[in-house]
């Protein structure tokens, strides 16, 4: 019987490293944006969340019936829902033959099924409280919700995939999954107290000015990623409109032509990009304010020459631009010297100069700050019960390494402590 259990587990962590590296990204831009950081102790518990439902929903569809038409011509147990409620009880009851003692209900399929079944969704109870922060009536309807859509998914056949349910649909099942995530929300509470705190205003007040190299390198994957989506989508649509031939005609030109609306237009008019708003990041220059229009033209085509070097090799090849003939032949090597030069340099600023700004950025006096929602925030203050007084607890005093970070961080907000 337990084998049935364990086989829904055995493939949620085979598909969890999949899964976990497709959310990557939004979830790192999540955590920049609401706790200040992409790493730490709430990414652990947003993954655990993660395999948690992953398991939980495999657990609901798993095993699949190898053979649809022998199982709907053959198994017809799923055909009718079970609405009584309680049934569990009888049928415990019934395969105990009125024998209660733990050794016999040890013994019983029945037993394990009902226990399984309230066990399923207390995880459920214990994430909503301490991860996600929710009171008991909404968690308890989140776990209803979850528990009806299991349920639903397994009457239907996985939503009609199959021709027939090949699962019943129980409402016992509802109110032990039910029952076991408000007492997995009622458990969450005294542990909590041992597990460390999880709060994102403070996070943020803590984290949100520091401009990490992990934060712009997410910003720069994001940016062209986002520029690499929009352009597919549009030279697919152009060849949809046109002809197929029309739209590898014009592919490089509408890339080129995006590339300099999303690189270096919007940081013109904005001072930022898609990507550096995702994380709540802007150009800025070392003291805060906005940089002029020649210095964001500077860095951007410095910044970006490999992506422009590259473009042109790709279009010297398939025949869109004729290049000389020795240009065309270095121009992939320039691409790649470029990339070296220009994209390798920040990880070796941040481990041989102090300020940690990288050569372009000090030609052009132009580094990335966090942006005023990110910096301004303050944590929220959490209710104080009727018939306590509150003590404002002293300032801690400055030490040493503190102020020699404050002062980094001051003079170069790119200073990541």
């Amino acid at each position: 019987m337990f084998r049935t259990y364990l086989l829904p587990v055995e493939a949620a962590l085979t598909l969890f490293p999949l899964i976990a590296a497709l959310i990557l990204g939004p979830a790192a831009i999540h955590g920049y944006r609401r706790r200040g950081r992409a790493g730490g102790w709430p990414v652990l518990v947003f993954y655990s969340f993660v395999f948690y439902l992953l398991a939980a929903v495999l657990q609901t569809v798993m095993p699949l019936p190898a053979d649809t038409d022998a199982h709907c011509a053959t198994i017809r147990y799923a055909e009718s829902p079970q609405l009584q409620p309680f049934a569990f009880h009888a049928r415990i009851a019934s395969a105990a033959g009125g024998d209660w003692s733990v050794s016999t209900l040890a013994g019983l399929g029945s037993t394990w099924t009902t226990l399984l079944n309230a066990m399923l969704l207390l995880p459920l109870g214990v994430y909503l409280r301490y991860y996600f922060r929710q009171r008991l009536l909404p968690a308890t309807v989140v776990a209803l919700a979850t528990s009806l859509f299991f349920e639903t998914t397994q009457y239907t056949g996985l939503w009609f995939v199959y021709a027939c349910p090949y699962r019943q649909f129980n409402v016992d099942d509802l109110s032990l999954n039910t029952a076991g995530a408000v007492a997995g929300w009622l458990i969450a509470g005294p542990l909590a107290r041992l597990l460390p705190a999880n709060n994102p205003d403070r996070e943020r007040t803590r984290y949100g000015h520091r401009v990490t190299l992990t934060r712009r390198a997410l910003a720069f994957l994001t940016d062209l990623a986002g520029w690499l989506v929009i352009w597919t989508l549009t030279t697919g649509l152009l060849a949809v409109g046109t002809d197929w031939t029309t739209g590898r005609r014009y592919a490089l030109t509408a890339g080129a032509v995006l590339g300099l609306v999303w690189f270096w237009l919007l940081p013109v008019l904005f001072a930022t990009t898609p990507g550096k708003r995702a994380v709540l990041l802007r150009l800025a220059r070392p003291d805060g304010s906005r940089p002029g229009f020649w210095r964001i033209t500077a860095r951007a085509w410095t910044r970006y020459s490999p992506l422009a070097l590259a473009w042109l090799a790709i279009a010297h090849h398939n025949g869109t631009l004729t290049l000389p003939d020795p240009a065309g032949a270095v121009l992939p090597y320039a691409a790649l010297l470029a990339a070296v030069v220009v994209w390798g340099s920040p990880p070796l600023v941040v481990m041989i100069r102090r300020d940690r700004r990288a050569w372009y950025e000090r030609w052009f006096d132009i580094v990335n700050h966090p942006t005023a929602d990110m910096s301004s925030r303050s944590p929220a203050r959490t209710p104080i019960p009727a018939g306590r007084v509150e003590i404002p607890a002293p300032a801690p005093a400055p030490s040493r390494r503190a102020d020699s970070v404050e002062t980094a961080t001051a003079q170069d907000p790119d200073c990541s402590p």
